[in-house]
């Protein structure tokens, strides 16, 4: 007697696929990535030249009342540039997950047409950053207030022994609590900028998503994230290592007492060494960032498959090409594909009996070859199958 055939189930995606996926994703917009990457460094240094100039004219006249001027400008392009550069940072993480969301349906997303689908993306992660900035600032104020205890005990003539004691004993819980504290957080908000990028969520309904999808899941989600940033910090530290060891060898070579000749030509030589490892830097720090968000926008994607989708057809990021709408749809999770009943066969398809051929169906870690007259490669794909 034959068994109806089951329902094929889409293969979890393992480490090894999740680091493919990201790569292949790279590999196909890599220019685009590219500009994501540089678009907040870019503020950054025409902030910076904005504050020059002002600084400078101000120098170069030698008025000390346009001096000060240009001081209380200096400052406020500073205060206002550094706020812009951080909200632009943020807008390019969600940019980079929709544009590795994109990609992973077999699109060719573009900048402008990134900035079209994303737009509305900071205001809604707003309320989340009035959130940590309020814990933040409350930390901040109750440090303040042992400290000014303590300045006030001493100030009047007390004993400081109790204050300072407390103070010390504040600032060790904090940093001793910090850290697992922080691992936590890290860990279940993992998936908040791919909610609010791809899903359309606001700030606070994807804070709550974020913990939702990584319950009963933390410390897979915790070693499969810490392992692209340890990658990444073995690769900086390789590269500190090799410009302290030519560091080091130009030391040795250097006279025990050099005259002033023999000081600037070693410096003058230890600049193509620093500028090198500034260089490989950047590029390092170019290239991993969006890999790093394109390797959390697939953990996202096969954590919802994990949770929500696990079984069925016309898997998130597998169906047809196109654009899922924004937020919770009716009968649908969050704009996902609708779900068949079990045993329900694909659309387009006659209904299933035991023995009848199946058709080929792909899922991460699975490669079939296209159907004759159906499109190739360029469709259903994961990134990194061909």
């Amino acid at each position: 007697m034959i068994n109806p055939t089951p329902m094929l189930r889409p293969s979890p995606m393992d480490i090894s696929g999740l680091f493919a996926g990201s790569f292949e994703a790279l590999k196909r917009r890599f220019g685009l990535f590219i500009l994501l990457s540089l678009a907040p460094s870019l503020l950054a240094l025409a902030m910076f030249i904005a504050a020059a100039v002002v600084g400078g004219s101000a120098a170069i006249t030698g008025n000390e009342s346009a001096m000060i001027t240009s001081l209380i400008i200096v400052v406020a392009i500073f205060a206002v540039g550094s706020l812009v550069v951080a909200l632009a940072q943020l807008k390019m993480y969600g940019m980079m997950s929709q544009a590795a969301y994109e990609i992973a349906q077999g699109e060719r997303p573009d900048f402008n047409g990134l900035m079209a689908r994303t737009r509305g993306y900071l205001p809604r992660m707003l309320p989340v950053i009035a959130l940590f900035f309020g814990i933040i600032i409350a930390l901040y104020l109750l440090i303040g207030a042992m400290m000014w205890a303590m300045f006030n005990s001493v100030a009047n003539g007390g004993d400081p022994t109790g204050a300072v004691l407390g103070v010390l004993g504040l600032v060790t819980l904090l940093t001793v609590v910090a850290v697992p504290v922080s691992i936590i957080l890290w860990t279940k908000l993992l998936y908040l900028v791919p909610s609010v990028a791809i899903e359309g969520l606001g700030g606070m309904e994807a804070l709550k998503r974020s913990w939702t999808l990584t319950k009963g899941s933390f410390w897979r989600t915790f070693g499969y994230a810490i392992l692209p940033q340890l990658a990444v910090t073995a690769v900086v530290w390789v590269l500190n290592a090799l410009s302290q060891v030519v560091g080091g060898a130009f030391g040795v070579a250097m006279p025990r007492n050099p005259t002033a000749a023999e000081s600037m030509a070693y410096l003058l030589a230890l600049i193509p060494l620093f500028t090198i490892t500034i260089v490989l830097q950047i590029v390092v720090q170019l290239f991993t960032t969006p890999f790093i968000q394109s390797y959390y926008t697939y953990m996202f994607i096969d954590q919802v498959r994990r949770n929500e989708q696990p079984s069925g057809y016309g898997q998130f990021g597998y169906g047809q090409p196109g654009y899922p709408p924004a937020g919770p749809q009716t009968g649908q999770p969050y704009g996902y594909p609708q779900q068949p009943a079990p045993g329900t066969p694909p659309p387009g398809q006659g209904p299933q009996y035991p023995g009848a051929p199946q058709p080929p169906q792909q899922y991460p870690g699975q490669q079939y070859p296209p159907q004759p007259g159906q499109p190739g490669s360029s469709q259903n794909q994961w990134p990194g199958q061909n």
